[in-house]
């Protein structure tokens, strides 16, 4: 692996979202004091705190036990918070009730791909998306599985599926794009992340992943750097410094970390430090 795929393949670990889990919101995230006096327990999924939302569900369940939504949302609660066996229970709970069904197979694939078992995963997926096409987060769950067994063709067909059957284009297009750094081809990276900041230009990752997609396929066009403001600049100077530097490219790793440092006052430190790291056998550059 040469390393320009081998920095691709730490983006793809990193920089990927995931459309099958909620994303912990972390914005205006009031003190948890403050909210679990009043909070429902969608409230507190939302904003990351698991297990206060895991006892919410279970108290729930004490007084109506046979309240699907609460035991979903306690399957999902748990295994966001790495308790795999207790959602498998959980989810497993849900399998015979209709109306609840794809979301808790869909949620078994989940809790078998959190615990590397791709096989099991695979099975409930396609499980899903076999009785219904327009499952589209089974569809990307089914293509990162094929990202990660190298089955690239096959997983192009997934996302291809899954941006068919999805409003959410820009957690598709973002995917493939990581998928497509996974593979070592970040021009193609490129133009998916673009489509994913396109489709929705608050997915920050998407645009920092646009950034090392940039650096990654070669020296970046003066207008991608020019645009946004002083430190939106800083920002794109100090990733595309990190992939040079990475990719071995030293004296241009110096000259973006040099110009983040003057670029923006916020970035000094950061960048400063990665110029040092630069200069030094040990440390590694910071994002």
């Amino acid at each position: 692996m040469n390393i320009r795929t081998a920095v691709a393949v730490s983006a793809f670990s990193l920089l990927g979202a995931c459309a099958s889990a909620p994303a912990p919101q972390l914005v205006d995230i009031a003190p948890l004091q403050q909210v679990t006096h009043t909070a429902t327990p969608e409230i507190l999924m939302a904003r990351g705190y698991y297990d206060k939302a895991a006892i919410a569900y279970r108290t729930a369940l004490v007084t109506k036990s046979d309240d699907f939504s609460s035991r979903y949302g306690l399957a999902e609660a748990e295994r966001m918070s790495g308790k795999f066996d207790e959602a498998w229970a959980d989810y497993y709970q849900l399998v015979d009730v209709a109306e609840w069904k794809a979301r808790a197979v869909e949620g078994l694939g989940r809790v078998a791909l959190s615990r590397g078992d791709r096989a099991t995963a695979l099975e409930k997926f396609n499980a899903v998306v076999a009785d219904n096409p327009d499952a589209w987060q089974s569809w990307l769950a089914i293509a990162q599985i094929q990202d990660l067994d190298r089955q690239w063709g096959k997983a192009d067909e997934s996302y291809a599926l899954a941006l068919a059957a999805s409003k959410e284009h820009a957690v598709v297009y973002n995917n493939h794009g990581v998928s497509m750094m996974a593979r070592g081809e970040p021009v193609a990276a490129v133009a998916l992340f673009r489509a994913a900041v396109a489709a929705d230009s608050s997915m920050a990752h998407a645009s920092t992943n646009l950034d090392l997609a940039l650096a990654a396929s070669g020296e970046p066009a003066v207008l991608d750097i020019a645009n946004g403001d002083a430190r939106d600049r800083a920002r794109k100077l100090n990733n595309y410094g990190y992939v040079a530097m990475l990719q071995g490219r030293d004296e241009d790793a110096k000259r973006y970390y040099e110009a983040a440092v003057k670029e923006h006052p916020s970035f000094y430190a950061l960048a400063f430090n990665n110029l040092k790291s630069l200069q030094s056998t040990e440390g590694r550059p910071q994002q």
